[in-house]
């Protein structure tokens, strides 16, 4: 906003070829991806460096990024995305794009993706300029490349940008070798909670008033990892004079206008499934197998009822010791209980900040969709505690009604897909076919990314040391 209000005001005074470059950009995220904040800056950024950005959204299949890069003449393409899954459909457009005989400058930026795969993966198949740029500002220099390169095209566009100078160092990763799997100890075995029901029910505003979101929302998540608010570098007084002065301020206000103007729409769904664990995998069966008391529980052979599973998770087992893996903590002589979970803050969410957006006030923006993703995460903390009260795992010391906030603090843990636990998104199509969140908006895409963006699902684990860990 700095930025923009600085150029507003220079530009009276600027000469008419100064104010602003003809270099155009076509922007945007590519399919199956929901993320826009991080696309959207790269929008502010170029646009406040006097490049024209057409800004075309999220969930953009190629043949939209050439019809928009036809419609105007643009120089380049950036292509955006947060997860694995998109850096993979990034370089399937550039395959097409080379199939097609196409070279045309190519911008490539988001969380996941990294120097090492676009110059091993992606530079190989396409013989056009290609900038992996790591921010924003990585952009700024790329599209001034290619601004000077459009004065001469004779000379090959330099693509190395400050973050390609370092030398890339090959480490020698060690054979890891992963024992057989009746060789990996497991947890001990725990008593299994009988839930009050089987198969899923949904929480609505009879259940909880939305309002109770906000006494789960992790402020310190909110305050310094989304709205950048950090203490680095502030002595204690001037950090705490800025928090209650401007940040605990903005947070009321905005905590207001989301529950006044029902922004919050939650939808929160969750079930209990009768489960049995093999190896890595995790069979889940129908509801109405589910046990009510220890007389009723299916202790026959895997293998002879394995055919009646209505869904099976297969997840990733640790390289180093322990060697776990999710399914570790299910029974696997006996049937056990998983609780699955999808929550959302709903769509107005979204609808709201893009309002922001387009009005140019950014920091509006990006405090309101902070606080929207760290919404989702509240509901799925409510649900979390709901939970433990159904399976009589909460402890004494966290109380026993959903306004008893414990977080981090408590038995069991909640498992969400394209976390270090168990990595695949792909895993969420099982989720979406037994919980069937479709029923309330809630969507899954080609790339296995939730829609509306502040939505999230889990797979809860009750065991008593089941505990987070990398894969």
């Amino acid at each position: 906003e700095t930025m923009k209000a600085t150029v507003d005001f220079l530009n009276p005074y600027l000469t008419k070829q100064d104010k602003e470059s003809d270099t155009t950009l076509v922007l945007g995220t590519v399919k199956g991806d929901v993320h826009d904040v991080g696309k959207n800056l790269v929008d502010i950024i170029l646009s406040n460096n006097g490049y024209k950005v057409k800004n075309i959204g999220i969930k953009v299949e190629l043949e939209d990024f050439l019809k928009h890069y036809k419609e105007i003449n643009a120089d380049a393409i950036g292509m955006s995305g947060l997860l694995v899954k998109s850096t993979q459909v990034m370089k399937e457009n550039l395959q097409r794009l080379a199939e097609l005989n196409i070279d045309i400058p190519i911008l490539m930026g988001g969380a996941a993706l990294t120097r090492g795969f676009v110059d091993d993966y992606c530079r190989p198949i396409y013989k056009g300029a290609i900038f992996y740029c790591r921010d924003a500002f990585d952009g700024v220099v790329a599209m001034s490349r290619i601004e000077e390169w459009k004065k001469d095209k004779s000379k090959p566009l330099d693509t190395k940008l400050a973050g390609d100078m370092i030398e890339r160092v090959e480490k020698e990763h060690k054979e890891i070798i992963i024992p057989p799997f009746e060789e990996i100890k497991m947890p001990p075995p725990c008593d299994i909670p009988i839930p009050p029901f089987w198969g899923r029910r949904v929480m609505d505003r009879n259940s909880f008033d939305p309002a109770l979101a906000f006494d789960w929302l992790n402020k310190r998540m909110l305050f310094k990892m989304h709205w950048g608010y950090k203490s680095k570098g502030m002595d204690k007084d001037k950090y705490r004079k800025l928090m209650e002065e401007k940040v605990y301020p903005a947070y009321e206000r905005l905590k207001d206008t989301f529950l006044k103007e029902n922004l919050l729409e939650p939808t929160v769904i969750y079930g209990y499934y009768p489960c049995r664990s093999d190896d890595s995998e995790l069979f889940l069966f129908d509801p109405q197998e589910g046990f009510n008391s220890e007389d009723e529980v299916n202790r026959e052979p895997l293998e002879e009822i394995v055919g009646r599973a209505i869904g099976v998770f297969s997840f990733p087992r640790q390289r180093r010791k322990p060697h776990r893996a999710l399914s570790d903590f299910f029974r696997h002589d006996r049937h056990d209980v998983v609780a699955l979970t999808c929550v959302s803050a709903g769509s107005k969410i979204s609808d709201y900040e893009r309002e922001f957006y387009a009005k140019g006030e950014y920091l509006e923006y990006n405090m309101i969709h902070g606080l929207g993703v760290e919404l989702a995460e509240a509901l799925a903390e409510i649900v979390h505690k709901q939970i433990r009260l159904d399976l009589n795992i909460a402890s004494e010391d966290e109380g026993y009604t959903l306004k008893d906030v414990r977080m981090n603090r408590y038995r069991g843990a909640r498992y969400s897909f394209g976390y270090p636990a168990c990595p695949d998104l792909e895993q969420n199509r099982v989720l979406f076919d037994i919980l069937h969140p479709e029923e309330f908006g809630i969507e899954l895409s080609e790339t296995f990314q939730m829609h509306p963006e502040q939505t999230t699902s889990a797979l809860v684990v009750h065991h008593p040391q089941a505990t987070y860990y990398a894969v």
